[in-house]
């Protein structure tokens, strides 16, 4: 099982510190190390109503499973663009927008 750690304070699918999306995508196509990644499925809610309840329906009610795509051709976990590391660490506890995340559980190949 999947599990996703999350460190950006801000993204709306953090809860106590676990992604609750049932589906995240990482970028990094040409990414040699985790600085060249980002969590392209963080939002910022900006405290906004209808931004929230479009965002509740794509979450777990609690965290479990999540499938993770990812385009890090670079990282070892990527296969066949989807993720196969067990545990997953987003980074950057005060990113405001998905290009100031990383994935910091990238390896490289």
């Amino acid at each position: 099982m999947t599990k996703v750690s999350c460190n950006a304070n801000i993204c709306g699918y953090n809860e106590n510190c676990s992604c609750c999306k049932k589906q995240i995508d990482v970028e990094g196509l040409f990414a040699k190390s985790k600085i060249g990644t980002f969590c392209q499925s963080f939002k910022n809610p900006h405290n906004s109503d209808v931004l929230m309840s479009e965002m509740a329906r794509e979450m777990y009610p609690t965290a479990e499973a999540i499938k993770v795509s990812c385009s890090a051709n670079y990282c070892a976990y990527n296969e066949n663009n989807c993720c196969t590391a067990e545990n997953i660490e987003i980074g950057n506890q005060n990113a405001k927008y998905r290009s100031e995340t990383q994935c910091d559980s990238f390896k490289s190949r």
